[in-house]
């Protein structure tokens, strides 16, 4: 799915949750949701005035929303802009110092949890997230978030699927140590689901090539985890390397690691009672991307509640 679709696709699946917000979309529903937010953003492509000012098509978020092209607004007091801070020594840090005093990542996280106090099943909270160009939402329930994405290539290398993740009190995230030595150059195999009946580590007969798995978060604020330490990691590490080695890229430092959380509102308009609809389960397992030497992590979530 193209990232230049990103605004469209999560304002007409956003408008969806609104309108249905103690429901999960099934497969089909999912497929005509991206299917409509493709059509809303060829309509925009087709506009003079927004071909003129988005040559590249990459419409930002507030132009999407201004044409009106589903009834969903944004609560700024209800929003938040904030920064990831890269870890590390001070050689790590150095060229970052702009982020001192600006809020981070954990701090939004912070507002979020406190949030879900006054969320429900029948009243979560739904925020537009977006950070390095890349769009997708975040619903938050007093017991579960959930991650909904249409863009696979977040999940994992060559993934072309769109994905809803469920993070609740079952869900654990292990990192597992890279294989020192792989017999093969495709060493990598997916991450199985831990909380299954073969949970127990398999890999115990290949001796000190593999460290056994280190938990790294339980519940459902592993969900914090995957979005910090998965979706986000790699590429701050790489932007570490570059600002070492001098590299300067096009796009400005600070937008390479900004991230917004814009909560979203319906317009107060009447919205008809949805279907009742019946939700979908399906196995989840996915791999660290094959290029990254990096420390791999094992994801146990409740199972994924719709795949396109």
């Amino acid at each position: 799915m193209s990232e230049q679709l990103g605004r469209a696709l999560v304002a007409v699946i956003a408008d969806w949750f609104q309108a249905n917000q103690n429901m999960m979309p099934i497969q089909s529903q999912f497929d005509s949701l991206i299917r409509e937010g493709s059509l809303e953003w060829r309509n925009l492509c087709d506009n003079g005035a927004y071909k003129e000012r988005f040559p590249d098509k990459h419409f930002d978020l507030e132009t999407v929303l201004h044409a009106k092209i589903r009834p969903l607004t944004v609560s700024p007091s209800k929003s938040f802009i904030g920064f990831f801070q890269p870890e590390g020594d001070d050689d790590d840090m150095s060229g970052f110092d702009f982020l001192n005093g600006a809020m981070s990542f954990d701090s939004i996280w912070d507002e979020i949890t406190q949030a879900t106090e006054f969320s429900s099943s029948d009243n979560p909270n739904l925020y537009i997230v977006s950070w390095n160009d890349h769009f997708f939402l975040l619903k938050v329930e007093r017991d579960a978030y959930y991650i909904i994405d249409t863009l696979g290539e977040r999940l994992h290398e060559g993934c072309s699927q769109a994905y809803i993740l469920k993070f609740d009190s079952s869900t654990t995230i292990h990192k597992v140590q890279a294989e020192k030595k792989p017999s093969s150059p495709d060493s990598s195999e997916p991450l199985k689901d831990s909380s299954g009946p073969e949970s127990s580590s398999t890999d115990q007969d290949s001796g000190n090539d593999i460290e056994e798995n280190i938990l790294v978060s339980k519940g459902k604020e592993s969900c914090k985890e995957y979005i910090k330490s998965f979706l986000a990691a790699i590429p701050i590490r790489e932007l570490q390397v570059d600002i070492k080695k001098g590299l300067m890229a096009s796009t400005p430092l600070h937008h390479r690691l900004q991230i917004e959380f814009h909560y979203t509102q319906s317009s107060p308009k009447e919205i008809a009672a949805a279907p009742q609809l019946l939700t979908v389960n399906a196995p989840f397992e996915f791999s660290w991307p094959e290029a990254q030497p990096s420390p791999t992590m094992e994801v146990a979530l409740t199972p994924v509640v719709s795949v396109v």
